[in-house]
């Protein structure tokens, strides 16, 4: 009988010690492929993003070629480009999926609902001529005088 709880009381310890590796596969399967991939592309945009900034620290310290810099510029910024292409495409199926349930919304409404990035850090910028989150000129005039200013 000892054996037994003691048997009882070592599994449930294994069970919940081994809980959270396991947690978050039933989550993504819970979620639906459409949220699991979304996410997944966020973070793939985000990585991206990061690579692109700190690889641009890298070449203001002197630490990379301007070969070497061009080249891994490319390929982080096609990748950048890639996952948020995606993402929008993703999204835009969402959206149709859910109007096609909906009665059609006007045009405008629809063209304010478009989702823009900032072009120098990636985050997802609502309405406005300026990044939220690094201050980065959103519109092609504001970019314009901005260039104009340096």
């Amino acid at each position: 009988m000892i054996y037994l709880a003691a048997v009882l009381i070592v599994a449930s310890v294994a069970l919940f010690v081994a809980a959270p590796l396991g947690g978050g596969l039933l989550a993504r399967r819970r979620a639906g492929g459409g949220a699991a991939e979304a996410e997944r592309l966020e973070h793939d945009r985000a990585l991206a993003m990061q690579g692109l900034r700190e690889l641009e620290f890298d070449r203001e310290m002197g630490k990379l070629a301007e070969a070497d810099y061009a080249a891994l510029r490319a390929r982080l910024m096609a990748r950048a480009l890639g996952a948020s292409a995606a993402l929008e495409r993703l999204r835009a199926l969402a959206a149709a999926s859910a109007a096609s349930a909906m009665p059609a919304a006007p045009a405008r409404e629809a063209a304010a609902a478009r989702i823009r990035f900032c072009p120098q850090c990636g985050v997802e910028a609502a309405a406005g001529n300026f990044c939220g989150a690094c201050g980065a000129p959103l519109s092609l005039s504001a970019r314009a005088a901005a260039r104009a200013e340096r």
